[in-house]
């Protein structure tokens, strides 16, 4: 290929990337291939002669795209985000043309300089300590970019080890490093992600995975406790790895409390904020990072949130001298005039070569600035919130873990195997991509904001796709039938979806052509008491205890959330199935704590003990927490849309059930 041509087909290529990146969320997030799909398609060897590019190029979408996870889709809400942009893809354009290895600051000075500069920049971002800056006094330390957090985590074991086995050497001198390694032990959370468990590995150093609390944080005092067991072992703690954002449910270790028992202690402080570091640019996130003064290393991916592509992790250490003792080798080929003097930053990483990973970080901070890097952040955690609010909305999902930044964690209410029955179905839907954890043996589902596409539209868009994947499952194994009325209105029986009337209200969304458009708005606290009046189910309650984290989540200009009623749209799935619905009276005048029919209307009871019990059966194989409302349930039914207004219906249920359907939705 020559320039004139490269200039050609460079800008098709341009094309196509924009055409792609601007309608991916078209496009099915996950491939319909199986292993070995590709092996049909592409020769058994090599040409022997050039092919034309035409060939080449129109080979993108009928081999290549057909097995591509369209990671920048709005519907990928698999592990953590891998974002992208258009500074930083024309960073790399650039940094590809250069091509430089820079391994000494001789190989390509402005390699090792912009980098140095940037890692500043960042550090000073993201609120780090002056200790991790390269160019400040009091400083001797610095940042490096590295390809992934989990080398950065390798790197930073190998370090400690090497240190304390220095350390051992004075007091031992005469014993073997490969018995002084045996002894070493590291610490992190059961929480903490598998490179940490990879890294021990690798080095030698036995791994302690401790236990969390009930917010899946790595406590001060379980540390002190383990570090006592394994002295008393005759072992030598060396390393702790703390996790800021784990990857199940993005909790963060605590570490005002682990650094000063690793101070105390003499470990090698490491702290793994991969996804959430990002969020730090924004000051309010910042109380997790109290305790950052203790710490001996920094790493997260800019790679993830902030819009600079794989690969490009931020690596800080208070110490670099203690990288240097670790990696450095010296021949002649490598020194330079400037050795010593200068920045070499293969003293800092395990391979020898580089890329120029700075380019594309440079661009990105400098066409985007801090500030809008922070409204990207706030941005996504709203958006975050937003689709919390949904799943807090439908009794029948349930969210066993807090949500922090743009992670929601959710899950079916019942045993394991119906969660894990809706993922198997969403995933093999191609529409949205989840992946799952488990926390206290409960199988749950990840949801992430990880793309700068997504909008409230998409959320609303992956969210009744995944209620009404849901409702075909519950209905498929419990057989439930939803209520009806006599002018064919739904009552609510499992799955409680936000009317239209509803939606517009909670995010104040319009309909624009079949599709939900979001206007600007304004979020301000949601008023903690509500009262309520249905037509028939007359119910007056105010919400009293403990604030709803989740209050800041209505639009200011939402004038009466009360007055919008549920449906269910598992009533609009079985309604059309061609079976006759039966229905039950639902008048009453309060809410009972506990009762049956009997108590509601004695007439309708009579009715009911000559009935069949075959629907009851049925509805008693039911988990107890899908069958009744506990008090917090009611609370944040309420709180998000109305207590619905029901009809009157005529009597023929024959279920034994409390008779107001605030406690009994089932």
């Amino acid at each position: 290929m020559e320039p004139e041509e490269y200039r050609q087909r460079g800008k098709e290529m341009v094309d196509y990337i924009c055409q792609y990146l601007s309608n991916v969320r078209e496009r099915r997030v996950t491939p319909d291939v199986q292993p070995g799909y590709m092996r049909a398609q592409l020769p058994d060897s090599a040409p022997m002669d050039p092919d034309s590019w035409d060939n080449i190029f129109g080979d993108i979408e009928k081999i290549i795209m057909p097995g591509v996870v369209h990671w920048q889709s709005p519907h990928m809400h698999a592990y953590f985000p891998a974002l992208t942009s258009w500074p930083s893809l024309l960073g790399d354009m650039l940094a590809d043309a250069i091509n430089c290895l820079g391994f000494t600051w001789a190989s390509s000075p402005a390699c090792t300089e912009l980098e140095m500069n940037v890692m500043d920049w960042l550090a000073k971002m993201l609120g780090l300590p002056d200790k991790f800056l390269h160019h400040h006094p009091d400083s001797v330390g610095g940042g490096v970019l590295q390809s992934t957090v989990s080398e950065s985590t390798l790197v930073a074991l190998l370090a400690a080890r090497k240190n304390k086995i220095l350390e051992l050497k004075v007091s031992e001198p005469d014993t073997d490093e490969s018995s002084l390694n045996s002894r070493l032990v590291a610490y992190a959370s059961d929480q903490a992600h598998s490179s940490v468990e990879k890294a021990g590995l690798i080095s030698l150093v036995k791994i302690k995975f401790l236990p969390v609390d009930e917010n899946f944080s790595l406590r001060g005092e379980t540390l002190k406790k383990a570090i006592a067991e394994d002295r008393k072992k005759g072992l030598v703690p060396v390393f702790v790895c703390a996790t800021l954002g784990t990857t199940g449910v993005c909790a963060f270790d605590n570490l005002s409390e682990l650094g000063p028992v690793c101070d105390a202690e003499g470990l090698w402080l490491h702290i793994d904020a991969a996804y959430a570091g990002t969020a730090f640019v924004c000051p309010e996130f910042r109380l997790f990072l109290d305790g950052i003064e203790y710490a001996d290393s920094f790493t997260f991916n800019p790679s993830k949130w902030m819009m600079v592509h794989f690969d490009c992790t931020g690596f800080w250490v208070k110490d670099k001298y203690k990288l240097h003792q670790t990696f450095s080798v010296n021949p002649v080929y490598l020194r330079h005039a400037n050795s010593g003097a200068a920045i070499d930053f293969m003293h800092w990483q395990i391979p020898l070569s580089r890329r120029f990973r700075s380019l594309k970080l440079w661009f990105v901070l400098r066409s985007f600035g801090v500030k809008k890097l922070q409204a990207h952040v706030r941005q996504g955690t709203e958006t975050a919130k937003f689709f919390e609010s949904l799943v807090r909305s439908d009794p029948l999902f349930e969210i066993p873990a807090k949500r922090h930044l743009g992670l929601v964690v959710f899950r079916l209410k019942g045993p394991n195997w119906l969660t894990e029955k809706l993922l198997k179905e969403l995933s093999s839907s191609g529409r949205l991509f989840l992946i799952p954890a488990t926390i206290h043996d409960k199988f749950i589902i990840r949801f992430t904001v990880t793309s700068q596409f997504t909008t409230r539209e998409d959320i609303l868009q992956d969210w009744s796709i995944i209620q009404h994947t849901a409702a075909q499952i519950i209905s498929q194994n419990y057989g439930l039938h939803c209520i009806n009325s006599g002018d064919g209105a739904g009552i609510p029986t499992t799955i409680v979806q936000p009317t239209s009337d509803a939606i517009s209200n909670v995010p104040q969304l319009y309909l624009d052509g079949g599709k939900y458009k979001t206007p600007p708005r304004k979020t301000v606290v949601q008023p903690k008491k509500l009262s309520v009046s249905p037509s028939k189910c007359v119910i007056s309650q105010q919400v009293k205890g403990q604030e709803d984290p989740l209050d800041d989540c209505f639009p200011e200009d939402v004038q009466n959330v009360t007055k919008h009623k549920l449906t269910s749209f598992l009533f609009s799935y079985l309604s059309v199935q061609g079976k006759k619905k039966t229905a039950r009276s639902l008048s009453c005048t309060s809410v009972p704590v506990s009762g049956t029919l009997e108590q509601c209307n004695p007439k309708a009871a009579a009715t009911d003990k000559r009935e069949p019990r075959a629907s009851a059966r049925v509805l008693s194989r039911l988990p107890e927490d899908m069958m009744m409302f506990k008090k917090g349930a009611f609370k944040k039914l309420i709180k998000f849309y109305s207590v619905p207004s029901f009809p009157e219906c005529s009597f023929q249920c024959g279920l034994q059930l409390p008779c107001c359907p605030l406690q009994a939705i089932v």
